[in-house]
């Protein structure tokens, strides 16, 4: 005679908690290796702020700029002693007694101490039509009572002669640490005649106007010029430059 038997179920209590203790010891590294994670970041974070504070702390006697310190980590850049890339923008500067507008640099090869040079610069600046005046006056022989101007994106002299406005079409081109400006045309009223039509001696004041723009920081040359209806945008790049 068969007997049957009841098929005993192990209670819930009863079941094995090693699964369960594994996955709370993964579950726990993983939290703090996240937090470790945010910690870090947060950390270079707060340590990429100050820098950049920094940096723009040390321009503040060249004007307001704001200042971008580019890659991450930039706990390890500091540990090298020099910073990949740095991003300075400002509305207006003042370098050596001459003022800027609209000034956009990007600089590589940052060191973090100030006895070294900056690896590379590469950036643009516009020299307002003021200052392009006051440079001409004391770095060019420009005629007196001529200015600059920007009329249709172009940039000509004006003045007047026989009791009319003149505007005299130049060209200016970089050369060096030079601003070359090449007379091209001249405007009488309504009359516009080109260069090569008149005498050397009417034109010779007018032509081959030479800024000098030794000022500029060491290591730093123009490579281009363009005109805007602010004044002259330059563009310059240099290596081993030096603020100093």
């Amino acid at each position: 005679m068969t007997t049957a038997q009841t098929l005993q179920y192990p209670r819930p209590d009863d079941r094995p908690r090693r699964r369960s203790g594994r996955t709370k010891l993964i579950v726990s590294a993983v939290v703090i290796v996240i937090t470790l994670i945010i910690g870090v970041i947060a950390a270079d974070r707060i340590v990429d702020y100050t820098t950049e504070q920094r940096i723009a702390d040390g321009l503040a006697d060249y004007g307001e700029a704001e200042v971008s310190v580019e890659g991450f980590p930039i706990l390890t850049q500091l540990a090298s002693k020099e910073l990949n890339s740095v991003h300075v923008t400002a509305d207006e500067a003042t370098y050596e007694g001459v003022d800027f507008t609209d000034v956009d640099a990007k600089l590589y090869d940052v060191p973090t101490s100030g006895s070294k040079p900056i690896g590379t610069v590469d950036g643009t600046a516009v020299l307002p039509h003021s200052t392009l005046d006051e440079l001409a006056a004391e770095r060019a022989n420009l005629p007196e009572g001529m200015t600059f101007t920007t009329v249709d994106g172009e940039l000509f002299l004006k003045g007047s002669m026989l009791g009319q406005d003149l505007l005299v079409g130049i060209d200016p081109k970089a050369d060096g640490r030079r601003a070359v400006v090449d007379a091209t045309t001249i405007k009488l009223g309504s009359a516009e005649f080109s260069l090569d039509r008149l005498p050397s001696f009417l034109t010779s004041a007018i032509s081959d106007i030479v800024i000098d723009l030794d000022f500029l920081p060491a290591g730093l040359e123009l490579t281009d010029i363009t005109a805007t209806d602010s004044g002259l945008q330059v563009r310059l790049h240099g290596s081993g430059v030096s603020l100093k």
